[in-house]
Parts: structure tokens; sequence; C-alpha cells
């Protein structure tokens, strides 16, 4: 059984330093960044996908801490709807998991609902340099109660799995004032069915919603997880993730992409 998470690794400078206590408590940590993932139910390796994803984030020095509230999540405790961090758990040295599945419901009438949720756990996680949340497309939409996302879509080989993209990507965008979107596939990148998705997912999303793709990425779960290297591609992805940008959120919020390079589509990767 996996021990909760040992939130006591602060340096002894912040230990110290009240005065950034107190930011981290208010502000869930001005270095933190929140990245959407719409959840997808017809994406078998969605795991995988989620696994390599945060490797490239610790590539880059960052620890990552994925809120799952996807289909396939375990029900959370009660206990954490009160204190977030009885739910954190370390998987490894830069990688942390919380189980949320049904949790947003399950705040709806408490104050603040789950984006306040978010926000405390965010404070109680402040070694955490980036936050997923893996969730379908209407929980993302109580996670961050409207503020503008950049989200990033998981898709794989199969109609179903590119149809339940698509409306994901239709919900998020006219709830949250998207401007552009990643995709990150389980299909080989030299794969004709990568690109193809890339092809469809990019059109579509441009010529109904006006939404630019910023990043297509396609990983071989069988293949990529062996290889030593990150693929540059994957890098590339969480780079841009990671990217911090003039136009912030009220209230310290640091959605990952928010309304940044509005309308600037840059080509897919595959």
């Amino acid at each position: 059984m996996r021990s909760l998470f040992n939130r006591n690794s602060l340096t002894l400078s912040d230990r110290t330093d009240q005065a950034a206590g107190l930011r981290r408590l208010f502000s869930g940590g001005a270095h933190q960044r929140f990245v959407a993932v719409a959840s997808n139910p017809h994406v078998a390796c969605a795991g995988v996908l989620l696994e390599r994803l945060t490797a490239a984030f610790a590539a880059q020095a960052c620890h990552a801490l994925v809120i799952d509230a996807s289909e396939s999540a375990p029900v959370p405790s009660v206990a954490v709807l009160e204190d977030p961090a009885l739910g954190l758990e370390p998987l490894g040295e830069r990688l942390s998991y919380v189980a949320a599945r049904g949790l947003s419901q399950g705040l709806r009438e408490v104050a603040g609902g789950a984006a306040q949720w978010l926000q405390r756990l965010a404070a109680a996680a402040p070694q955490c340099d980036v936050l997923l949340v893996h969730a379908p497309a209407t929980e993302i939409s109580r996670f961050f109660g409207g503020r503008a996302l950049q989200p990033l879509l998981l898709a794989a080989e199969g109609d179903d799995s590119l149809t339940h993209a698509l409306a994901s990507l239709r919900l998020l965008a006219a709830r949250h004032r998207c401007t552009q979107f990643d995709l990150l596939l389980g299909l080989p990148m030299t794969s004709p069915q990568a690109v193809r998705a890339v092809r469809h997912l990019g059109g579509w999303a441009r010529s109904r919603l006006n939404l630019g793709l910023r990043h297509g990425v396609a990983l071989d779960p069988a293949r990529d997880a062996q290889e030593p290297a990150l693929p540059p591609t994957l890098a590339q992805l969480a780079a841009a993730l990671l990217e911090a940008h003039d136009e912030q959120e009220p209230g310290n919020w640091h959605p990952g992409g928010g309304d940044a390079a509005r309308g600037a589509a840059l080509p897919a990767r595959n």
C-alpha cells in the first residue's frame, strides 16, 4: 500500500520564511502551473500517456501532481473533501497523485466548490510545480470555475476516441475562452492514423471553433516507455505547458495556457 504523501519537503529557508508561507497559503504558490487534461474513456493507454508526460516534466526538474478525476480513477475518501492534503500520495521522486473521481460533484454544496478545493490542494503541496487535472470536460469546468484554459486532449486510434475528444473541446471552448489546445495521441509517431487524427482534430477545431492546435504529439505506448531519451516533441509539449504568461487570471490563478498568444495557431508536430 502506498503511504500518504510526505509534505515536509520544504527547504530550511522556506520553513523559516513566514511571509513565503503566507503567500503559499493564500495564492497556492505563484510558481505553480495548472494543466487541464480532458480525459477520454476510449483511450486505453491514457495512464501511459500521463506517465510519459510527467516524466517529461521531471526531466525539466519539475514535480508533477496528477489530480485524477477520470472515469477510471479511484474514489477518494470523504475526508479528502474537507482536507485535500489527505489524498496526496507519492509515486516517485518528482511525481505525486490524488484520486478524485466524482469529487467535484461532492463539492457542489461546499463554499467555493471544486475550484476552491483545487486551490487548497495547491497550497497544501507547494513542492509541486505543475498540477494536472485529468478529468472529463464537465468536471474540468467545475475545477477551473470558468477561468481561461488551454486544454490538453487525449486521443488514440479509433473514431470513438476522436469523437469524444472533439466533444470535450467543444464544451471547454464554450465555457473557458479557449484560443488554443494541445493534443497527445497514443499512437506510433509514424502511423498514418496519427497524421489523420492530428489533421482531423486540428482542422475541425480551426473551422468550427476558431481554435489553433499548438502541439500535436504522438507516442507509441508500447515502445516509447522503453526508450531512455524523451521524444523531442514530448519535451517541447511539456515546456510549452510550463510556460509563464504575462496575462494572468485574477487572484493568482494560473491555468495552463491562459489567454496568451491569442489567435496564434502553431503547426502540429507529429
